[in-house]
């Protein structure tokens, strides 16, 4: 940095220098053809008007005088304008070679301000860009790691039911089987995994779709207590199979929210589902509805086993199940809580989870407007 900043003092100083001889000497010249002209026009005026004499050497005094303060002025002010012209010109030689050694691969370096004082609106866009630009690049590889994520996953998860399908389907081909109860205890084991296999592949599905930025939504004004209250009619048989009643806390008044109806009907359905499978021995399932001046909060709660903070940190990863101890014979994909979260984003929501010794709470907000650019 001492040697850089050594450097472009050095330039500064011989420019300087270099333009001053210049001017010096051109002040010079114009002082001698001046003089030349003088010497040779004056004699001959004052011949034609004697009279006049005084008033020329008076008139030649202030020429002389007013000449060299302008020129001194002048020259001044060009000499600072050759300088600043200097000093940007190294500057932005210096931005050219760091520009240079960020391309290649050095992207964690920045231009440093102070060596380019004169050129800083510049050197903050170009910074600005080099940000950009790296955290598109680092979002461009979480992408790709993403998605090669998602093909092992979910590779791993299919094999496990497709095994079971071929397997049962390979023993009825080759009629090994003691009895026709059997074989039909096969064709029912191969049916329920096709039927698992089927729910993998529409939940990827699903969740591909909804991880898209660009996917259309459906957007109307939904009366939120009507629609919960048809949700608890939908769920109410699925509910009582494991033992839980739908409570719906909502106002009695109409209260609108604007969203893709189906999309969030798929969302409630997730978080339903959710609970009645790792809801444990609860009794309950409360749906809880809070409008705001901007906003909409809507809360599925139940009162099942508590969730630990660090499986709450997880729970909206794609694939993750929470703890296996407690969860095993429970089918699903895994993505049914990627999926939900995906979809509240694409309201430009947000969506958290909370748990507790009374209750596991799932929590999203909703603009009660829905716009492109969100709040």
């Amino acid at each position: 940095m001492q040697k850089r900043k050594g450097r472009e003092r050095v330039e500064v100083i011989i420019e300087a220098v270099v333009w001053l001889a210049i001017l010096v000497i051109a002040y010079f010249g114009l002082m001698f053809l001046f003089i030349v002209f003088y010497e040779e026009y004056y004699p001959i005026f004052i011949l034609n008007h004697p009279d006049a004499m005084m008033s020329v050497l008076r008139f030649q005094q202030t020429f002389f005088v007013s000449f060299t303060l302008m020129y001194l002025v002048g020259s001044v002010a060009f000499v600072v304008w050759r300088i600043y012209r200097r000093r940007r010109t190294i500057q932005l030689g210096y931005i050219l070679e760091e520009l240079h050694y960020i391309s290649q691969g050095h992207y964690d370096h920045r231009i440093e301000i102070d060596k380019a004082s004169s050129m800083e609106p510049v050197v903050n866009s170009i910074n600005r860009l080099v940000d950009s630009t790296v955290k598109a690049m680092e979002e461009e590889r979480r992408i790709e790691q993403s998605k090669d994520e998602l093909i092992t996953n979910m590779s791993h998860d299919i094999r496990t039911p497709l095994t079971s399908v071929i397997g049962y389907l390979g023993l009825l081909q080759g009629h090994r089987y003691k009895s026709e109860d059997q074989a039909i205890q096969y064709a029912q084991i191969a049916y329920d995994k096709a039927l698992q296999l089927q729910r993998m592949v529409e939940d990827l599905f699903e969740y591909t779709k909804v991880r898209q930025v660009n996917t259309a939504l459906t957007i109307d004004k939904v009366n939120v207590p009507h629609m919960l209250a048809q949700l608890a009619v939908e769920f109410e048989i699925e509910a009582n199979e494991v033992g839980r009643s739908i409570i719906v806390d909502a106002p009695q008044k109409d209260l609108y929210v604007e969203m893709d109806s189906e999309k969030m009907v798929r969302v409630f359905a997730n978080l339903l589902t959710n609970a009645f499978k790792y809801g444990g021995c609860g009794k309950w399932v409360r749906l809880t509805v809070e409008q705001q001046p901007e906003v909409t909060r809507f809360t599925v709660a139940n009162d099942g086993n508590q969730i630990d903070d660090d499986v709450l940190n997880n729970l909206f990863q794609r694939f993750y199940r929470g703890d296996p101890s407690r969860n095993q014979g429970i089918k699903g994909s895994g993505l049914g809580l990627a999926i939900t979260e995906s979809i509240v984003t694409l309201h430009h929501g947000r969506i958290w989870a909370e748990s507790d010794e009374e209750s596991t709470r799932f929590i999203f907000e909703l603009p009660n407007t829905y716009t492109k650019e969100g709040l």
